[in-house]
């Protein structure tokens, strides 16, 4: 599907958005912490969307921590049609576990991302049919990332990084392979 539909994403401008950098880890369990995960799975899909034609920008290197308004600026004056921000999640209950997708919509203004919420739900399909994580399903928020973005954006939370089972699979390239394959499609 992908190599078929493959020119239709040619000259398009991604952003890729992993969450924290440099000295700033975010969350750490099992030997494993946030920053590191998620800038390897924007990378591995940066290479495959380069490989579809599309320009694929990440917000952030391996010792860079850019704060969430440069992130944004970046995202804005790249002229990107897309941004996806990719997190980790922590949580004191170790059972906690699976991913999960969010765009923006603010019911108080009666506003939300029509394209964001559609490609939020495809996400999350995807990965779910891919992956064994447990579906937690797509959310509406008003995050600056997700509002203050011109393009439509996502974020995604890969799983819990304090969950044992979703630390052991998010620890393998394997799978972080497949999770990037997931978000290509």
């Amino acid at each position: 599907l992908v190599r078929r539909r493959g020119p239709a994403l040619n000259g398009k401008v991604v952003v890729l958005d992993p969450s924290f950098g440099g000295s700033a880890k975010g969350c750490e369990a099992f030997g494993l912490n946030e920053s590191q995960i998620v800038l390897d799975v924007a990378q591995r899909l940066e290479g495959r969307l380069t490989a579809l034609g599309v320009r694929a920008f990440l917000t952030r290197g391996k010792e860079t921590n850019p704060s969430e308004s440069e992130r944004i600026e970046f995202a804005n004056k790249s002229g990107a049609d897309l941004v996806i921000s990719f997190h980790l999640e922590a949580h004191t209950n170790p059972l906690a576990s699976g991913v999960a997708s969010y765009y923006y919509r603010n019911d108080a203004h009666e506003v939300h991302s029509v394209v964001g919420e559609k490609l939020a739900t495809l996400i999350q399909r995807e990965i779910c049919a891919r992956t064994d994580l447990i579906n937690c399903r797509t959310h509406a928020r008003t995050w600056e990332i997700l509002r203050l973005t011109k393009a439509p954006s996502v974020r995604v939370d890969l799983g819990y990084l304090t969950n044992e089972s979703d630390a052991t699979k998010l620890a393998r390239a394997a799978f972080r392979d497949t999770l990037a394959e997931a978000l290509v499609v």
